[in-house]
């Protein structure tokens, strides 16, 4: 909710009060404004204490919605805030206003349906201000040409700076083809010397590698006669191998004859001990089959021996568990009997003494009633007594008020009218008085309407003669602004005397010699074309 919008800020009764609440708000928020100095100087507090308060409320409200802040970002948000705050401000009078107008519209239709007229709104003649200054045509001339003067010297400023930036622009390139000249003379330089460096440097491999390659043939010649001397020996000892396996194999045959002879009288014997131990291993099979059996019945009795000692524990405990609940029901229904009888006996006691109290208290009532019914009689006695003594001095009064009645009447008619007579008077002076002024008032207003309307006929002449002149002018000028942008378009494409030249007829002489001297340098001209 907006500051203004607030419940308190509705039912205000004066624009002070809500002007002394913004103050208050101007405090927290706007710590540097005049206004709020005379305050602080009341309250006797500085600037930098609301200052404070007022950074650290804002950033406790950014970081509660954890938003990224700045100190830019926390004055935009202030600024927004007093911006909201003013339009409400400027709104909430516009509502009262309009309110106000609404209320005296309803007031006066009540008051004209109820037979009351409103007065008619008088007439105010608008004042001329004498203290205000009217300009004549030709301050209005003078101001137009200075405020054209002050345009052109701002598109001169722009032109000057587009003119030196251009100038600098060309200094730099300048400079950096003087520096790449110099970079491409220095890259040639080296590359001779590498080049010189190269030739030696190859002229010294050749040499080597003439005399490596001389090496490897004589080692090639010394490496084939010895080859074919180790190829003659591998050929004798190849011969020699195949006679010692010719031999191997034979003595391998003879072998494994006789093992096979071995092995065939070893499986007879294995046979027949392999089926005796199998013959073993099955009885002794069928007898812990048998163990097992016997082993399984003893488990299942003991286990539904457990089972029968366990069933008879529960049931032995849930007859415990009934016992003690039935026991206790017991006791409970005792203690609650016993409390009822007693309350029962409370009740009829209790009903007893409001019988008694009920027929004490007709008694009482019967007396007092009888004792009011006498008084009452007695009463309305006196009264009809008073009345009879009333109305002897009614008529008494009566007779008296007829008689004041018929002097009064009589008097009253003589009164009205003598004042008509008067009244028809003073109206007829009134209505000669009316016309005086009014003649005197139309031969004013006429008065008045020729000299405005001489008044109205010079300033419009005057104003066109300023539309024409401001026409005119506002051609020259935009002509004199396209002449400088096609220029300053076409900066890019001209010499540098060309914008040295442009720059004496726009700056001073001292700060001309200056450019002069810095921009000496650039001889370079563009290639390009210009721009039409």
């Amino acid at each position: 909710m907006l500051f203004v919008t607030e419940q308190k800020f509705i039912n205000i009764s004066h624009p002070r009060k809500l002007l002394s609440l913004i103050q208050d708000y101007e405090l927290k928020f706007r710590p540097d404004s005049p206004i709020t100095q005379k305050a602080m100087e009341s309250l006797g507090q500085d600037r930098y204490h609301f200052r404070r308060k007022n950074k650290f409320e804002l950033h406790y409200h950014f970081d509660i919605h954890k938003l990224p802040y700045t100190e830019t970002d926390l004055q935009k948000a202030y600024l927004n805030y007093l911006r909201e705050l003013i339009m409400d401000y400027q709104n909430l009078f516009d509502n009262r206003k309009r309110i106000k107008a609404d209320f005296e519209r309803r007031k006066r239709e009540e008051d004209e349906l109820r037979g009351y007229k409103w007065p008619e709104p008088a007439l105010t003649r608008r004042v001329i201000n004498p203290s205000v200054e009217y300009f004549t045509l030709d301050q209005r001339l003078q101001f137009i040409e200075e405020e054209r003067n002050k345009e052109q010297k701002i598109n001169d400023c722009f032109a000057k700076e587009a003119i030196r930036q251009e100038l600098d622009r060309r200094l730099k390139l300048q400079e950096n083809q003087q520096r790449e000249e110099k970079r491409l003379a220095s890259r040639k330089e080296t590359f001779e010397n590498l080049k010189k460096k190269a030739a030696l440097e190859n002229k010294k491999v050749n040499e080597k590698l003439q005399t490596h390659q001389q090496k490897v043939r004589e080692q090639l010649e010394n490496d084939f006669l010895n080859s074919k001397s180790i190829q003659k020996k591998m050929e004798d000892k190849e011969l020699t191998i195949q006679q010692q396996r010719t031999k191997m194999i034979s003595e391998i045959a003879s072998r494994n004859r006789k093992l096979e002879d071995k092995i065939n009288h070893f499986k007879d014997d294995f046979g027949n001990r392999l089926m005796e131990d199998l013959v073993r291993k099955q009885h002794a099979l069928e007898l812990s089959m048998n163990k097992r059996q016997k082993t399984a019945e003893q488990m299942e009795k003991n286990r539904l021996e457990k089972q029968q000692y366990f069933e008879q524990k529960l049931s032995n405990i849930n007859l415990k568990i009934k016992q003690e609940r039935e026991e206790k029901e017991y006791q409970l229904f005792n203690k609650v009997g016993q409390k009822l009888s007693k309350t029962e006996k409370l009740l009829e006691e209790h009903e007893q003494l409001l019988l008694k109290m009920s027929q004490a208290k007709k008694n009482e009532h019967q007396s007092r009633f009888s004792k009011q019914r006498e008084r009452y009689k007695q009463s309305e006695e006196k009264q009809q007594e008073k009345i009879e003594e009333w109305d002897e001095k009614l008529k008494s009064i009566q007779d008296r008020i007829e008689k004041f009645q018929t002097k009064k009447s009589e008097e009253w008619k003589s009164f009205k009218e003598q004042r008509i007579q008067n009244q028809k008077e003073h109206l007829e002076l009134i209505q000669f008085i009316k016309k005086k002024k009014e003649d005197k008032h139309q031969k004013q207003q006429l008065e008045s309407l020729n000299k405005d309307q001489n008044k109205f006929k010079k300033r419009k002449d005057e104003q066109e003669y300023i539309r024409t002149y401001l026409t005119i002018s506002k051609q020259k000028f935009q002509q004199i602004t396209q002449t400088q942008k096609g220029e300053l378009v076409n900066l890019q494409y001209s010499s540098p005397l060309e914008l040295l030249n442009k720059l004496k007829d726009l700056e001073d002489e001292e700060a001309f010699a200056d450019i002069q001297q810095k921009y000496k340098q650039i001889v370079k001209v563009p290639e390009k074309q210009p721009v039409e």
